[in-house]
Formats: structure tokens, sequence, C-alpha cells
């Protein structure tokens, strides 16, 4: 029997014993558990409620911090085909990873957030996450800043939800996508749901994406994504929501274009700034230095069942169980270093991923009142699992090795992938990895109202990790096991003021936890330190003005995060955990329509983050530094001008992200670039048919660091599509 074979039968036996338990009493019946999307594409959502941000189904207006919610109508008026192109679209949010990690994104100063899949945390998102289609998803919500208290370690940054579109007994209708684009980018979608049966609903959605970064020579996605979701009412107050997805990307590679003296080029362009003068050659920004039978894919399953009922006196409970199986392959060559005279250094990495997660949460709500004043509470527990297994093989430094994977600048023949082992002899270079990581949480949260107009809101949260590592040195034929044990705690305290029914003020204090690296490849070395800790504190405005058609956001905010690795400058093979950065910023946020046929749109992210205190090899400081792939100015504003009585509508899109830096020392920075999308729609009866242009300028710009610091990963240039949205 699989793994996954177990974690499914363990699946039924549960849900038999919960079924079997609830159908035991007679309660009232529970509305259906969901959260809802608006259809309003331009909108920030502030009287809906996001489980995102708390589980005792606050109000964004009501909750005590950031949270923004893009709807699936936005998503695609903005032709946001993958969350990268979605997210970068919010506020604050910026980048794209490379393409171990494509989702990887940078949010008030850190680019540590946590990923959940319908309120799931993705274990160890950091090192796992993917690409994937927007299609399947009903909204993304964002919960900005240290967030532990709600889903446990890694929430520096903030949370992102990925909220899949779910059944629906009152919304039958079937909808589909068709789209074809510059350089043969095609996407293709359909999707329907409805009522089954005389209490019960169902979803099914598939979306296929083949994307060609047709500027960049072998640059690509090609993925396959199935969600699914059934609704059953057990009878009494119970019902059970069911889902299986399934997500199998296989996709090319492009690890960054290399840096090359000024000298050397002929064709420098502004996209990078350095002290020696180095910059991107246009002649080298379409290369892909990647060897050419480069794989970078991976399958996943995934099933999740949330069980609810409501029992007397203001109670309700819930027990939600998810598992996931994935299995990743990246093999390529990532680092990309220009040698004089004319060639390019390379690498070889081969690495593979071999995951089981599952997890269980259950909790139990109370509404009512404590002393005659409104009250909200909720207590619960969770236990997670996961086992991680990896082979790693990376090309060592010797000569010959270096020789052997070097190509030219020029027109290069990069050549195929070489599993001859004479290239990862040495210690490391050839090693198989095993983790098993246990976490237990158990939390509680409240949301109390003393007067009218005041809310506060608490809450806690206490967890325990067991990590057990073994690592196997196949080169120096040795054998290493090691464990680490942490306890956190994390706290949340806030308070909304209610100026008038549309206008409220809040402030809140939130820490986090944070590991020191990646708990999967946890070293021994590193196991000895404690996880990093965060705190937050933020204050902020939210307000509607029905007769001025706006809403806006304000908010105000200071993180702190300390225990941040750095290196010994007396020992630069030791990591000491001494460092401390931070960042403080304002973030604006505002939805107008000034007429009937306009509305604007736009936020802007403003902040100053920094080294407080980090020591790196040779006794060099970076106080003052700004954190690699953290621009400090952002900037988005969408306008759509819909004429009276006419079937088109006129969608353009500014994003401005302002310089970052691909190191520590600040030595290489990305410069910053302002780009322009546009877009027009013509409404059929049941079609709407649209006509993108993405990158209008044909900018060339960087988004994120490569593979090395000296490597930048270029944007896709302009590029063109034509689409067509289906509703039955």
């Amino acid at each position: 029997m699989t793994p996954f074979t177990r974690t499914a039968a363990a699946l039924a036996a549960l849900t038999a014993f919960q079924v079997a338990s609830a159908q035991d009493s007679s309660r009232a019946e529970l509305g259906t558990v969901t959260i809802e999307g608006s259809r309003d594409a331009n909108s920030l959502h502030l009287e809906e409620s996001s489980g995102t941000a708390s589980r005792l189904g606050l109000s964004v207006r009501e909750t005590p911090a950031s949270v923004e919610i893009l709807s699936q109508d936005a998503i695609a008026q903005r032709g946001a085909r993958t969350f990268s192109e979605a997210l970068r679209g919010m506020a604050g949010l910026s980048g794209g990873g490379p393409p171990s990690s494509p989702t990887t994104l940078s949010l008030r100063g850190f680019t540590s957030l946590m990923y959940l899949y319908d309120g799931v945390r993705s274990s160890g998102a950091g090192v796992t996450n993917r690409v994937q289609d927007t299609w399947n998803y009903e909204r993304i919500e964002v919960l900005k800043g240290p967030a532990s208290v709600l889903d446990g370690e890694g929430a520096i940054g903030g949370i992102v939800n990925f909220v899949t579109k779910r059944p629906d007994r009152s919304n039958p209708h079937k909808e589909a996508l068709l789209s074809y684009g510059s350089y043969g980018s095609t996407r293709a979608a359909f999707g329907f749901g409805g009522a089954l049966g005389e209490a019960s609903a169902y979803r099914l959605d598939y979306s296929r994406n083949d994307t060609k970064v047709g500027t960049i020579d072998r640059n690509g996605e090609r993925i396959d994504h199935f969600t699914s979701g059934l609704l059953v009412d057990l009878g009494g107050s119970v019902k059970l929501d069911l889902s299986f997805d399934y997500l199998r990307d296989d996709n090319d590679a492009y690890w960054g274009t290399p840096l090359v003296p000024r000298s050397f080029a002929t064709q420098p362009t502004k996209v990078v700034s350095t002290p020696d003068g180095r910059v991107i050659d246009k002649r080298m920004a379409r290369t892909n230095y990647n060897v050419r039978d480069d794989e970078n894919s991976s399958e996943t399953y995934w099933l999740r069942a949330r069980l609810t009922g409501q029992l007397d006196g203001g109670w309700s409970w819930r027990n939600e169980f998810s598992a996931n199986r994935s299995n990743r392959v990246f093999r390529n060559s990532e680092s990309a270093t220009f040698v004089p005279p004319a060639s390019i250094a390379r690498d070889q990495t081969l690495i593979t991923h071999d995951q089981d997660f599952w997890l269980n949460r259950f909790d139990a709500t109370h509404k009512g009142k404590i002393a005659g004043l409104d009250n909200r509470f909720v207590v619960g527990g969770e236990y997670s699992e996961t086992r991680f297994g990896s082979q790693r093989r990376f090309s060592n430094s010797s000569a010959s090795t270096a020789a052997q994977l070097r190509v030219p600048v020029f027109d290069p023949y990069t050549g195929y992938f070489d599993d001859n082992p004479a290239l990862t002899t040495g210690a490391g270079n050839r090693a198989d990895t095993f983790s098993r990581v246990k976490v237990s949480s158990v939390f509680v949260e409240d949301a109390l109202k003393p007067m009218r107009d005041l809310t506060l809101v608490g809450g806690l949260r206490h967890d325990r990790t067991e990590v057990d590592r073994r690592i196997w040195d196949l080169n120096a034929g040795s054998v290493s096991r090691f464990g680490a044990s942490y306890r956190a705690t994390s706290g949340r305290i806030g308070a909304v003021y209610d100026l008038s029914p549309q206008s409220s003020v809040y402030a809140q204090y939130t820490n986090a936890t944070l590991p020191v690296g990646s708990l999967f490849l946890l070293s021994a070395s590193n196991a000895a330190f404690p996880m990093s800790r965060g705190k937050q504190a933020e204050v902020g405005f939210k307000q509607s003005l029905p007769a001025a058609n706006l809403e806006w956001t304000a908010a105000l905010y200071k993180i702190e995060l300390d225990n941040v690795l750095s290196r010994d400058p007396n020992n630069a093979a030791t990591t000491v955990n001494n460092g401390r950065q931070s960042s403080r910023g304002l973030e604006l946020s505002a939805v107008w329509k000034p007429t009937r046929e306009w509305t604007l749109a736009g936020n802007l992210a403003a902040l100053d983050a920094r080294f407080d205190t980090l020591v790196e090899a040779g006794n060099v400081s970076r106080v003052g530094k700004t954190p690699p792939n953290v621009p400090e100015r952002m900037a988005n504003v969408f306008a759509t001008y819909r004429p009276d009585g006419s079937k088109f509508e006129y969608f353009a899109s500014l994003n401005h992200t302002g310089p970052m830096y691909t190191d520590n020392a600040n030595q290489i920075r990305i410069n910053g670039f302002t780009t322009v999308d546009a877009a027009v729609s013509y409404r059929l009866k049941n079609a709407l048919l649209s006509f993108r242009v993405r990158n209008l300028t044909d900018r060339l710009y960087a988004t994120w660091t490569g593979r090395a610091a000296s490597q930048v990963l270029l944007a896709p240039r302009r590029t063109f599509e034509v689409s067509a949205k289906f509703d039955f």
C-alpha cells in the first residue's frame, strides 16, 4: 500500500467516524461554510469575510490588519494567467522567482511568505510552490505582515491564500476559455457545476496553459490543472465538502542572463547598474544558457475534506483534513557567469523531490455574548506531518569540470545534461536526503465588542515542531542523522473602531516565527539555532464613500526580524544567527468610479527595508543595506472605460516597480521599470472576445535575481493575445 493509498484510507475512516458521531445528535441546520467571491472586478471587498485573516468570520473592515482580495473577475480583466502575474498587481507585492520556486515574491521587505490553498498551508512552500494557472481559482486573498498566529511558522511578509472555485447549487452556469498568443502560446479551460440531487452540489474545472516566452529561447510553461468539489448535505446540521485536485507542469527553464563588463558589451542596456560598470548586453538577452534537455516538472495529487456541523448554544464545529503527494524533478544548468574573454561558466544540478504531506485541523466556534457583550470565540488544534525525500547532485568546482561545462557567449551549443559521475566528485555533491517534519498546534482567537463601535481581536497559537533529518553522502560514504525540536508561541492583539458605518480605524500588534532555512533541507549546524522571530506594529484606515463611489484603505507598519543567519566574521565557514533586519512602510489602495463609464483602481507601496545588524565573512558589515529582491517603491494603476450602451470595454494598466538589489552588499542594482498593458473587449450574447497587449512599450527589464548574484531574470518583451471567454 502506497503512502497516498494509506492517506486515502485514513481519510475514509476519519470521515465515517465524524459522520456517525454527528448524526447521533439532532441539531439546527448550519449554512454552507464557504468563502464567497464578489462578481465586481473593481472592489476592495471591505464588507466580505476573509478566512485568511481570521477564523471568526470577520469582514475585511472588522479585521485589524491589511487584507486584500483579488476576485476571479479582476484576475480575468487584468489578463493574469498565472499566480505571479496576478499577485504583482496587488499592493506591495513584487517579484516572481526562479524556476525552482516561481511564485516567490517580496512583500513588506521580506520574501518569506506563507501560501495556503483553500485555507490549508502548503508544506515547505519556499521550496515546493509551483507555477499555476489562475482559471481554477475563485479568488486570491493576501494578509500582510507576520501572521504565524493563524497558520504557524513561515509567515513574516504575509499569507497568500488561493481559493478554488467551489460547488454552488444556486449557480449552475458553465464557462470556457480559449486563447492564442505570441510565439504560439495557447490556453484552454472549462468549468461547470451546480445542483446534485436534492441537497448536494458539485464543481469541476480544468485548465491547460502552454505559454511560450519567445523573447527568450527555450522558455515557457506547460500546465495541466484539474480541480473539483463535492458538497454533500448529510442531514441535520452536517455538511461535507470534498475536493480532489491534480496538477502537472513540465516547463522549459530559464535561470537568468549574466552580467558582462561594459567594455565587452556592444549593445549595453540599463537593466542593471553596478559600481564596476557591468551591464546586460542586449545581444545576450534572448539566450538561454541552460542545457537543452533540461527538466523542470512536477506532479501533485491533493485530497481535502471539510466536515462542519452546529451544536446548541451558538456553537459550531469544523474538521478539515488535507493530504497531498508530490513528485518534482529539477535537472538544469542553473548558474551562468561571464568569464573573459568571451565564455560562460556554468554548473549542473539534479534535484528530485518525493513529498507526502497530511494535515488535520479541528476547531469549535462560539457566537454569543459574554457579560452582555457580543463575542466570537474559536479554539482548536492541528497536527501535520511531512515526509520529504530528495536526491541532490551538484557539479564540482574542479578545473576539468569547469572546462567541460563552459560555453561561448554567442551562438552557444549548450549541450545536454551530463550524467558522468566524474563531474560530481567531492563531499556533499552526491547525496540522498530524507526529512520528516511533525507539527502539532493549539490555537485560540476571540473578537469582543465592549462598545457598539469598538471590536477587540486577539489570538494565540502554540506550535511544537519536530524535525528528523538523514543525509547519505554517496561520495564520502557517510551517513548522518540529526534532529531539531522547536517550540514557538505567536500572538496577535488588535482593535477596530468604527468612526461611521463606512469608516474605521484599526491598530494591531502581532508576531511570527521563521525557520533558519528550509526545515526540509536543514543542516546539522543550523539545527542548533532557534527559529527567527518577527514582530509587527500596524495602524490603518478603511473607508467606503458611496456618494463618491470611492473605497480606499491606508496602512502604516513596522516589522522587525531577529536571529537572521549570517557568517562569523572570524570564520567564513561558520554560520551564526546574530543578524537583524527590519522594514517600515506605507500602503494605499483605492477604487473610484468618477462616472458610470470610468473605473479607476490602484495602489501604492513605499517602504524602507534594511539590515540593522549583519556581519558577513571578512568582518564586512551590511548595516543599512537593503535585502535582495526587495523594491522600496511600487505602484499600480488600472483604468476601465465602458461607454454607455456599447458592447466594447477598454482596459489599461500601469505598473511601476522601483530598483532593488541582487546581493546583501547592494553592489548589483536591478533598475526600476514601468510597464503598460492594454486590452479591448467586445461582449457578445454568451461570449467576451478580447485582444490584449502585454508590455506595450516593449520594455527590457528584470524582475528577480538569477541563480547567481551576477545573473538576473529578464521579463518577457511585448506580446499579444486574443481570447474568447464563454458563459453558458
